[in-house]
């Protein structure tokens, strides 16, 4: 070390150390170690230096990400209290009692086109031709036919409508569980 007397007896030190000045939080957050590392083999690429740079292993071990975090955590469900659980129970109970009510409306219309189509086997005649369709309003009002047509395309309908329902309450107990 060398000391040089100037300026009213002030010694000047010659400092060989070489302070770091490269970042090591931006807004706040570390800097990223693998972005790092790539800037030192770039750095000794250009000084053409023999000595290879050796990776440690904080890069392997790098911090996630904002975004890898936010995926994480929506990944993992936050625990529900008492009455989240009790409520969500209520819903599946809903659901499952739905679900068999439904299912308990297509196989009793199934179950009776078959009825009808053995009957009109054996005594020759169209389906749902001794069927008759009744429909009554809240005022006592009544709708009646005996169209096996209309008895045989409102039959389809429901069955349809149930079966697309049943589709729609399954899908919403795999969601909510």
């Amino acid at each position: 070390m060398e000391t040089n007397v100037k300026n009213n007896g002030q010694a000047k030190l010659v400092n060989t150390v070489q302070a770091d000045k490269t970042p090591k939080f931006v807004a706040g957050n570390p800097v990223n170690a693998v972005a790092k590392a790539q800037e030192q083999k770039e750095e000794g690429k250009e000084e053409e230096t023999k000595k290879p740079v050796v990776v440690s292993q904080e890069v392997a071990k790098t911090e996630p990400s904002k975004l890898e975090i936010k995926a994480s955590l929506a990944e993992q469900k936050p625990a529900l209290n008492l009455e989240q659980t009790l409520k969500k129970i209520k819903d599946l109970n809903r659901l499952s009692n739905q679900r068999e009510k439904l299912i308990m409306t297509i196989d009793n219309l199934e179950g009776f086109e078959i009825l009808q189509e053995d009957e009109a086997e054996e005594t020759n005649l169209n389906h749902f031709q001794r069927c008759e369709l009744k429909i009554t309003d809240d005022n006592g009002n009544t709708f009646t036919t005996k169209n096996p047509f209309i008895i045989d395309q409102v039959s389809k309908n429901i069955k349809g409508l149930c079966t697309e329902k049943l589709t729609e309450v399954e899908a919403q107990i795999s969601l909510n569980l």
